[in-house]
């Protein structure tokens, strides 16, 4: 299992998380009706089936991309990469073992014995019994992402913190939340979601939950009016599958991952893609230089308005990937992405040199304080002026 991290600051972000656990409730088998035991059942199926697989990994190699510029970086809307996908693909289960074995089990009637184990499927089977309608038919897309990072990645994270891009135009908003419901606030902020280093690949992502995760609208303006049902999320290979941008942020926040937290057992991390009605989980792994892409999955239940208990599942094992990735299997490691190779000249900054936020932001300058040279003519003109100043003050006294 991944080493967890915790903050090393105590702020509103700590309160909210040590209110959060406070409030655990007991975990048990009877937390579920038959009819949502059946959709977990399923869930956990769809990861692992083998006849007729629906959720699979695909590796890809990078023949060609622009993570590497002379004499200039490349903002993540402009990266270019140029993907072969290998013959081979996997089963998404195969990397999130923790993960599916934690829903089995609780299936079979077994709970976790750890604290955080309990706190993070606490947060699915609350979700899954809430099972609420959510307004879906939001044309814009900043208004679709953070509704997203609201209603679905933030409430089965283990945290609701999230940081929302700061230039998005759901910024108008304040703290309601798109959705619709006046009641309805968000839980997360806006603010600075710059990764990655001026000299490479850098810009801002949508967003960060809780500075382990970005997520990332890819949908193309051409096809904002255009909507898609779940039949026909399997057939649209635009935008969401092998999209440039996805992978040099997924690559970016890789690096930056295993900089920031080299505790972790593995550095396979995710980052998710949507569009419209779909959604694509983008891996890769910074150590062993592996690129994967799952199978999209449809979002929401078009007809019931309501998440698919697939994409709850899909999302609920990427944005716990600390806890429930267990990293790539042996036969997953010769699959290499190339990105080493292609970026060769700037591999340094990849590995060392990345950051989060204030990215291309230039410090202030620290004024050095400069050694003063003066006249004894000015010396003694001070000290008359103080002697004045003094007389001034004696007479106003007096009067």
């Amino acid at each position: 299992m991944a080493s967890g991290h915790t903050d090393d600051t105590e702020g509103p972000s700590a309160t909210k998380r040590r209110r959060a656990t406070d409030s655990l409730s007991v975990v048990s088998t009877d937390d579920l009706s038959e009819f949502e035991s059946e959709d977990l059942l399923k869930a956990c199926f769809k990861i692992c089936e083998t006849v007729d697989p629906h959720f699979t990994l695909t590796p890809y190699k990078l023949k060609a991309c622009n993570a590497v510029v002379s004499n200039r970086g490349v903002h993540f809307s402009e990266a270019f990469c140029d993907l072969q996908s290998y013959e081979q693909s996997f089963l998404l289960g195969d990397i999130f073992r923790t993960g599916l074995d934690m829903g089995i089990e609780f299936l079979e009637g077994r709970i976790p014995e750890a604290r955080h184990e309990k706190i993070i499927l606490e947060r699915l089977l609350k979700f899954l019994k809430d099972d609420k309608k959510v307004n879906m038919d939001i044309e814009n897309e900043d208004d679709m992402t953070s509704m997203l990072a609201n209603h679905l990645f933030a409430k089965i994270a283990t945290c609701s913190d999230y940081t929302i891009d700061q230039h998005c135009k759901s910024k108008r908003r304040g703290n309601k939340c798109a959705c619709g419901n006046v009641n309805c606030v968000v839980t997360g902020d806006y603010g600075d979601t710059s990764i990655g280093n001026p000299n490479v690949w850098h810009g801002n992502v949508d967003i960060i939950i809780k500075s382990d995760i970005i997520i990332q609208n890819l949908e193309d303006e051409q096809d904002k009016s255009s909507k898609n049902s779940p039949a026909e999320v399997k057939s649209k290979s635009n935008p969401l599958s092998m999209n440039p941008q996805l992978v040099a942020e997924t690559i970016v926040f890789s690096f930056l991952q295993k900089k920031r937290h080299p505790e972790l057992s593995n550095f396979l991390i995710p980052s998710i893609g949507i569009s419209d009605n779909a959604m694509v989980l983008m891996f890769y792994d910074s150590e062993h230089d592996v690129l994967l892409e799952s199978t999209p999955v449809p979002l929401y239940v078009e007809s019931e308005t309501r998440f698919s208990v697939e994409a709850i599942f899909l999302a609920w094992l990427a944005v716990n990937y600390q806890f429930l990735c267990t990293g790539l299997t042996e036969d997953m490691l010769q699959y290499k992405a190339g990105f080493f190779a292609q970026a060769e000249t700037k591999i340094n900054v990849y590995k060392n040199e990345l950051k989060m936020p204030m990215v291309g932001v230039t410090p202030p300058k620290v004024k050095v304080r400069q050694q003063l040279s003066f006249s004894e003519y000015i010396s003694i003109k001070q000290n008359k002026i103080i002697e004045l100043r003094r007389k001034g003050l004696k007479s106003m006294e007096k009067n």
